[in-house]
């Protein structure tokens, strides 16, 4: 994964150079693997370095700015090698005219971008609008901070950093927050999708890339004609990742996304050694009942209906067998070394690192051992396809089209895809489809098990978790089930689970593009669910490509279980590590609660697993803040005493 860190000040501004100045970096101090992209007055640019693959630079001419990432034109279509992109001429000036707009028209792929309108004196900065390439800003004495990994600032730039408390309270309480802050106060994502401008001293946010208005069209309803459309999207982005790698490894569960990204490998034009790689987990822990919160007994009872074994090694072995494809499989075990959750380096927020800890170490070893360029899965299918069991169909029908002829037929689809009653599905129909009142998810956050401090949760509502893109969608005019699937773009950040494989080699999620997202808002949920089956348009389009086995399930696998297990066998450290913590000295847990569900035969049953260990990876992360804070600015001093 490609790092980098930008810095734009006035040079009119006395203390904007001075604080620029004060940082001592340029061309000649700059660290020894990092690559300078822009020296110039008032930008300064460095990356570590281009690559093949993911990680390249792309220069806008006469001090216009640079394009950090991986792009592809969408007017060339033949990928047969890594086709190299050059920003000059014309499409410079037309990306400079438009603030960066033409660049989102014209080109797609994971990038960060700073466009410099010297003659309005303007920066426009933006990222590619799923949000793949990790960017964060912060302001500090007039100069304008942009980064991809907090580490290094807290390494290169003499800051202090204080932790946002009412952020962090919030991620305790659900540790997939969507909404526009970090863990860290004064940081924050820069909004995918959205431009900032930087312009004499003052920052303005426009849309640059609006899902609302594509999803708005939904001129993609006929199912022949959407199935085809999906296909040839998926495969065109399949074959644009694959041109730049010689060696991809496929994550390979065995559900259906991967499943199909392995189908779209087999068929690309370029020369790319293609492997898979299935990790699976303990298959003596699939025999407890999985917990699930935030949702009432019924919604849960339907989710455990399709939830399945963490080993899913049958349905990879069919995908592996039907390419005649290698698949290495890897096991992760129960035993797991929760203490290494304190040697990740510094991130922005919290991170989930006990998800991927074991299958960290396989990655890295299949780096060194098999020299894999890239990690490819199928990550972000779920939002994309719209798995679901939601009475979504008949409802948007009847918000489109009213009484017209296919509500019947599409309430009926829709009581197979729910498991509610005919009569059920017809009242929503009417409540929310034709009298248009707004539906509400069954699962609420503020319904989850918790055990932070009743203080910090009062007064709180599901919207205060919400990002502004995904309280813009609700404000719109789109069905409920239009809403649902654009909701599933505020979860895109799958970099936050990447950790040192990124270093030396990249993770791509195909799925996850700009292309295959604009196809699918443009398809109505009615064609999407295709005769009531959640992804079911995904299975139609994918046929032919899937082992009959995959296209016809509609259990998932999941890890509950697991992390049910690893919580009875860590509830010594647990109750070290938290009990005495900095959480509950600090306020955030509540000591009394934390003591009685950690004592408890099952611990899970009163805050599912998942939650209790990212408590633990919590109390890492706040830990290892309260450490930086004192030593950043001492180590950027040693720095630069040894420059």
């Amino acid at each position: 994964m490609q790092r980098y860190l930008a810095l734009l000040w006035d040079p009119l501004n006395l203390e904007s150079v001075r604080t620029f100045q004060s940082f001592g970096l340029s061309s000649s101090t700059k660290p020894a693997a990092w690559v300078t992209a822009c020296d110039a007055s008032g930008m300064f640019v460095m990356h570590t370095g281009m690559r093949r693959g993911a990680a390249g630079a792309y220069p806008l001419p006469h001090g216009g700015g640079v394009v950090l990432g991986r792009i592809f034109d969408r007017r060339h279509g033949d990928y047969t090698s890594m086709r190299q992109i050059v920003l000059d001429g014309a499409a410079a000036s037309e990306i400079i005219d438009s603030g960066g707009q033409q660049l989102v028209d014209r080109y797609w792929g994971t990038y960060f971008a700073i466009v410099h309108d010297v003659t309005a004196a303007r920066y426009h900065v933006f990222r590619d609008p799923l949000g793949n390439m990790p960017s964060y800003h912060m302001r500090f004495k007039g100069v304008e901070i942009f980064f991809s990994h907090i580490e290094d600032c807290a390494r290169l730039l003499p800051l202090r950093y204080s932790v946002d408390r009412q952020y962090l309270a919030r991620w305790l309480m659900f540790g997939n927050l969507t909404f526009e802050a970090t863990g860290l106060e004064g940081v924050a994502p820069v909004p995918a999708g959205d431009r900032l401008t930087f312009s004499q001293g003052r920052m303005t946010r426009s849309v640059l890339w609006d899902p609302i208005a594509i999803a708005s069209a939904a001129d993609l309803e006929q199912l022949d004609a959407a199935a085809s459309a999906l296909r040839a999207t998926v495969q065109d982005t399949v074959n644009a990742w694959a041109s730049c790698y010689e060696n991809i490894t496929l994550r390979l569960s065995g559900g259906l996304d991967s499943s199909i990204i392995a189908g779209c490998l087999a068929h690309v034009p370029s020369a790319a050694r293609i492997s898979y790689l299935n990790v699976c987990i303990d298959i003596d822990s699939g025999h407890e009942q999985v917990a699930i919160a935030g949702v009432d007994r019924r919604t849960a009872d339907k989710i455990r209906a399709i939830v399945g074994s963490g080993d899913e090694r049958y349905f990879a072995r069919l995908v592996a067998e039907r390419w005649r494809t290698e698949l290495i499989e890897r096991q992760r075990a129960l035993v797991m070394d929760l203490t290494r959750l304190w040697d990740t380096a510094p991130t922005v927020s919290p991170n989930l690192y006990f998800t991927v800890m074991e299958q960290e170490d396989i990655l890295l070893d299949l780096i060194g051992s098999r020299d894999t360029q890239a990690f490819f899965s199928g990550q972000a299918g779920d939002s994309i396809f719209q798995a679901t069991v939601q009475p979504l169909p008949a409802m948007d029908q009847a918000y489109l089209h009213g009484f017209r002829s296919g509500l019947w037929e599409q309430i009926l689809a829709t009581s197979r895809l729910s498991k509610d009653s005919v009569w059920s599905v017809l009242g929503k129909t009417v409540r929310h489809g034709l009298l248009r009142r707004p539906y509400l998810s069954p699962f609420a956050i503020l319904n989850l098990p918790t055990l932070v401090n009743a203080e910090l949760t009062a007064g709180l509502s599901n919207q205060d978790f919400e990002s502004e893109l995904s309280k813009r969608i609700s404000r719109s005019s789109l069905p409920p089930g239009k809403k649902d699937h654009a909701k599933g773009l505020t979860w895109s950040a799958w970099y936050d689970f990447v950790f040192d494989s990124g270093r030396s080699t990249d993770h791509i999620d195909p799925l996850n593009s700009q292309p295959v997202w604009e196809t699918m808002l443009r398809i109505p949920t009615t064609t999407v669910l295709a005769g009531g089956i959640s992804r079911g348009l995904a299975r139609r389009a994918f046929a032919d490509l899937l082992p009959a086995e995959i296209r016809k399930r509609q259990v998932k696998g999941s890890g509950s279980s697991f992390y049910q297990q690893i919580v009875k066998r860590n509830r010594t450290l647990l109750r070290e590590r938290l009990l005495d913590g900095l959480l509950v000295e600090q306020g955030y847990l509540d000591r009394g609660r934390l003591d009685a569900c950690l004592a408890a035969p099952e611990p899970s049953l009163t805050v599912p697993a998942p939650i209790l260990l990212s408590y633990l990876t919590a109390e890492a992360w706040l830990q290892k803040w309260a450490g930086t804070v004192q030593t950043a600015v001492a180590a950027h001093s040693l720095l630069l005493s040894a420059q």
